[in-house]
């Protein structure tokens, strides 16, 4: 066989191996246009996506706070020097959550 014919089957070939991600790109855009073609979409997916933001949010400062909350109360009340703010702190938070959030009206 000659090496035109070669050539020339040899990149036939090379092209139908590489036709399968030529269509999954092509599935990928037509997915992506339908996307953009649809504002109703758009905006339940960024609506969800916000939501999902602002739950992480809430979930990741309620456990830092926490943590916060846990190091007041247990480990700086025994320093010698700041001990007594943080043991004033405590009590006033723990007037707070007893009296129903009422320690700050006068």
């Amino acid at each position: 066989m000659p090496k035109a014919i070669k050539k020339t089957i040899s990149d036939l070939l090379l092209k139908i191996r590489n036709m399968p991600s030529q269509l999954f790109k092509i599935h990928e855009l037509k997915e992506f246009h339908d996307y953009l073609s649809s504002p109703w979409r758009i905006m339940w997916t960024n609506f969800l996506a916000g939501t999902m933001r602002g739950l992480g949010f809430l979930i990741g400062a309620a456990f830092v706070l926490a943590i916060i909350g846990y190091v007041l109360k247990e480990l700086l009340v025994n320093i010698p020097i700041v001990g007594d703010f943080f043991k004033a702190i405590n009590e006033w938070i723990q007037a707070t959550l007893t009296n129903g959030g009422t320690a700050l009206r006068r």
